[in-house]
């Protein structure tokens, strides 16, 4: 008895779709930047630059020197793999604009649905650890917020001459991709549809 064709078929039909799997995932290695100027290119090309401000250059996530609640360094190499956000209080801590952007933060990462696992919140103290009623309000409305700190003249020194404001005292968020990249700040001026437009372009871009 012979095979009938559909069975004849079936094996190329396999192959044909882990074909394409290779490949997507192959093409979204070989998209992902490996320079600051292609960088510039992908953010620019996806329309991203119309909301998030620009860093230029990238800033090294692991040159912030930042520390956990108990004070022990932060080591960005043994995070898991993830997108994040940091939210940087105002000059003499988080003031309503910063309190805003918590918000935002929160509801962007809600709105990211399937993708929110692939994104991790920061919030940086740079004057200590929160005080009593900020980590109240962190705790009560940001359970699933990390809370890191450095002090103002490593983020100052960090951040100088990337286009953040960060170090003029101006609250803001600032986006750092997998490989520990800061790439892009937002702050008031910034609505939460800007944020989650941006991320999500670069989460469909990015492999990880």
């Amino acid at each position: 008895m012979t095979e009938t064709p559909s069975r004849k078929t079936a094996p190329y039909q396999v192959l044909l779709m882990f074909a394409i799997l290779i490949a997507t995932i192959a093409l979204g290695f070989f998209m992902m930047p490996s320079s600051q100027e292609e960088r510039d290119r992908l953010l620019g090309e996806l329309g991203t630059t119309n909301h998030g401000t620009l860093l230029k250059p990238a800033k090294e996530i692991t040159a912030l020197s930042l520390l956990d609640e108990n004070g022990a360094p932060w080591e960005f190499k043994d995070q898991k793999s993830k997108w994040r956000m940091l939210i940087i209080p105002a000059a003499g801590g988080c003031d309503s604009d910063c309190e805003q952007l918590l918000y935002l933060s929160r509801q962007v990462h809600v709105r990211l649905a399937k993708h929110s696992n692939r994104l991790e919140r920061a919030f940086v103290a740079t004057e200590g650890l929160p005080g009593p009623a900020l980590s109240k309000e962190i705790a009560d409305n940001h359970p699933h917020i990390r809370v890191l700190h450095t002090s103002a003249a490593n983020l100052a020194a960090w951040l100088e001459g990337s286009g953040s404001r960060a170090a003029e005292g101006v609250a803001e968020v600032v986006l750092v991709d997998t490989s520990g990249l800061a790439m892009m700040v937002y702050d008031k001026r910034h609505d939460g549809n800007d944020m989650l437009e941006d991320i999500s372009h670069l989460l469909k871009y990015s492999p990880q």
